[in-house]
């Protein structure tokens, strides 16, 4: 396996641990949902931090995706990024058949970015916000299988559990 296969192999492992973090936070805060003002209002400590916890998991999985999953995969593809843009990085994973909509990636990342742009003073704002990331944290989650699937069909890098069994067998 080359250094290539094994950073791609690497981040892979790092993501899906993250969209697991990402699958208990959606399901912690769930029943806060839909964020209405009084809501918001009457979040205690622990609901914030679980909130902050949510928004970090969720920007981490989508940052994971853009700068590490889809640079190792344009590598193998033999495809040159390096004046590309995140757009055409993106837009260049739906070609590939990696992602199913660039468009909708796209959509994500703007969140992402707006959520590291908050202020105290537009809490509205970031209500609107957060009552998106419910629905986009779940296709994140989709977007990853689907880039593992593509990823695997493709062959650009052994299964998980091969690569950890082969890792043992040498090990013994």
């Amino acid at each position: 396996m080359t250094k290539e296969h094994s950073t791609l192999l690497a981040s892979l492992q790092a993501c899906r641990q993250r969209i697991a973090k990402l699958g208990y936070s959606v399901q912690k805060n769930a029943a806060l949902f839909p964020l209405t003002p009084e809501v918001l209002a009457a979040l205690d400590d622990e609901q914030e931090e679980a909130m902050d916890a949510l928004i970090l998991r969720y920007s981490q999985c989508v940052s994971m995706m853009q700068e590490q999953i889809f640079r190792g995969i344009a590598y193998l593809e033999q495809e040159d990024i390096s004046d590309k843009s995140n757009r055409d990085k993106t837009l260049l994973m739906e070609k590939l058949g990696a992602i199913q909509s660039a468009e909708d990636f796209g959509t994500a990342t703007l969140l992402r970015n707006k959520f590291s742009h908050h202020y105290p003073e537009e809490s509205a704002d970031q209500m609107e916000r957060l009552n998106l990331v419910m629905a986009e944290a779940v296709f994140v989650v989709t977007c990853f299988s689907e880039i593992c699937t593509y990823i695997e069909r493709k062959g650009l890098v052994i299964p998980i559990n091969q690569a950890q069994s082969a890792q043992m067998d040498g090990c013994e």
